[in-house]
């Protein structure tokens, strides 16, 4: 079944059904639900240009609401009015200041419809999706955590996550039979359940959070649907986006706030490592040669074997306070110079500008790779394990990959502010990434000169003395994308002004 097809058989009474407050509806008080087009805000024909944006450059990124192509803008507008909305805020990302004006206008009609109404309907949980996806380009305090419980508090209402023939309506208390069948979205409220798991897992295992949506058979299930029978490139890609979030709770499941009682030895937790590694080697083989240019599964997948190196080695505390170099944590260091490497090798192949369409997760991922990258190598300057990572060392080369991404993240820099005299989120990751560089060539400077030779020449003619650091960054900054992982306590100075809770492990609190 071809995603034309599939897209031809919306009828008409389905796609009202997404949204219980449609613009038909709403023309009894036209006042009342004015929305950025009657407002005077956007106009039709840029409405129209920014959804084609969002199809063609941003939806990849998001697998998880699909708008068919043959679906118009005004009839999104009418049937869809949260979908509409969010679409077109987060399509705004050159225009940072009337960006921040809709997203105003989304905090509006989230409130009044969810809030003041009780409304839960599907527009407004894909709208919600929509909305965390790209909540990098929310004005601060970014409250990712709430829209994405308001987000699942709509899938456990409207029971979405349980098979349609599950879904009993009738409760425990009550006693009159309620034999209605529930309205389902059919293969777009499975797309959305799976986005659900997704953000959930996530976030909450780099951010060190609570996971509110667990996985279940039944995602696996949706999953497999959609896979068998796509109605659109991306519903093949489903089964192993999950698969390999699945493998990166696995690995979370090692840590020692988890499972301290693995990290008592190193025989204790090598085979557990070797274990994960082999699965992630099993789907490097199985998944990763078909999707070598699926920037969300390659981003992901590579975040997942950093993450394996990070609770191998930074998140451990031994005895003594120290880092022993034992073989388990040589390899874990090697696997993550490799790692680090791979990841960085494919996000600056990318085009430029690719930046401005990451979803949020991807930026809370590069931020952890990026971080963690810098920790490796800083690590892999220990002159007793120089015969054994120096080549992975000097073959990373963190100080040049530092250089790159900054020109990257400086080409998307505006000098634009928002009404409330806010520069936009790319200023703030400059100056993020600017603070990590610091750290890092102060870090090189301190090693004896007698390890430096694998050292850049950036790293070796730094002079943190005489070199101003970074501007301060505000505290706010730190929340969502740039988490500080490194447990010493050198770092932990370094990061605390962006949170004041900065914690040992990634310092969000």
């Amino acid at each position: 079944m071809t995603y034309s097809q599939s897209s031809g058989a919306i009828n008409t009474s389905k796609n009202q059904a997404y949204s219980s407050t449609s613009r038909s509806e709403a023309s009894e008080n036209p006042n009342a639900n004015e929305d950025v087009i009657d407002k005077g805000i956007l106009s039709m024909e840029a409405a129209n240009a920014l959804i084609d944006t969002y199809r063609a450059t941003m939806m990849p990124n998001l697998p998880f609401v699909i708008i068919p192509s043959e679906l118009s803008t005004e009839e999104i507008r009418r049937t869809r009015p949260a979908v509409f909305l969010t679409v077109l805020t987060a399509a705004l990302y050159d225009n940072m200041p009337l960006q921040r004006v809709l997203e105003e206008q989304v905090k509006v009609a989230i409130s009044d419809r969810m809030v003041f109404k009780g409304e839960i309907s599907f527009d407004l949980l894909q709208g919600l999706l929509i909305y965390l996806a790209w909540s990098q380009y929310h004005s601060r305090p970014r409250r990712f955590s709430q829209y994405l419980h308001l987000a699942t508090s709509i899938v456990v209402d409207r029971r979405l996550d349980r098979a349609p023939g599950m879904r009993l309506w009738q409760t425990r208390v009550g006693i009159a039979d309620n034999d209605s069948n529930p309205v389902c979205w059919g293969q777009d409220e499975q797309r959305a359940v799976i986005g659900c798991y997704y953000f959930s897992s996530s976030i909450s295992r780099i951010l060190q959070k609570l996971s509110t949506f667990p996985h279940t058979p039944y995602i696996e299930d949706c999953c497999q649907s959609l896979a068998r029978s796509p109605t659109c490139p991306s519903d093949a890609q489903l089964p192993h986006i999950v698969h390999l979030q699945r493998l990166f709770e696995d690995i979370d499941h090692l840590s020692p706030q988890n499972a301290p009682e693995m990290h008592a030895t190193d025989a204790v937790l090598e085979p557990h490592f070797r274990k994960m590694r082999a699965e992630l080697d099993q789907f490097r083989a199985d998944s990763l040669a078909a999707f070598a240019h699926n920037q969300f599964i390659v981003m992901q997948f590579h975040t997942a074997e950093l993450y394996l190196c990070q609770i191998t080695l930074f998140d451990r505390k031994t005895s003594n306070d120290s880092m022993y170099w034992s073989s388990l944590r040589v390899e874990a260091l090697s696997m993550g110079l490799v790692a680090a490497k791979q990841f960085f090798q494919f996000y600056l192949a990318l085009p430029l500008r690719a930046e401005t369409v990451f979803n949020n997760t991807q930026w809370v991922q590069g931020g952890f790779c990026l971080t963690l990258a810098a920790k490796l190598s800083v690590a892999a300057s220990d002159s007793s394990i120089d015969r054994q990572v120096a080549k992975l060392r000097d073959s990373l080369d963190v100080s040049v990959i530092l250089q790159q991404v900054i020109l990257r993240v400086q080409a998307l820099v505006t000098p634009l502010v928002d009404a409330r005299g806010e520069r936009d989120v790319f200023y703030h990751y400059e100056n993020r990434l600017k603070r990590l560089q610091w750290w890092y060539e102060t870090q090189m400077t301190q090693i004896p000169v007698q390890r430096q030779h694998h050292a850049s020449p950036t790293a070796m003619a730094f002079n943190p003395v005489t070199t101003a650091g970074p501007s301060p960054v505000p505290a706010e900054d730190l929340h969502g994308q740039w988490p500080s992982m490194l447990p010493d306590a050198t770092v932990d100075d370094l990061f605390k002004e962006w949170n004041s809770d900065v914690g040992i492990y990634f310092g969000i609190a």
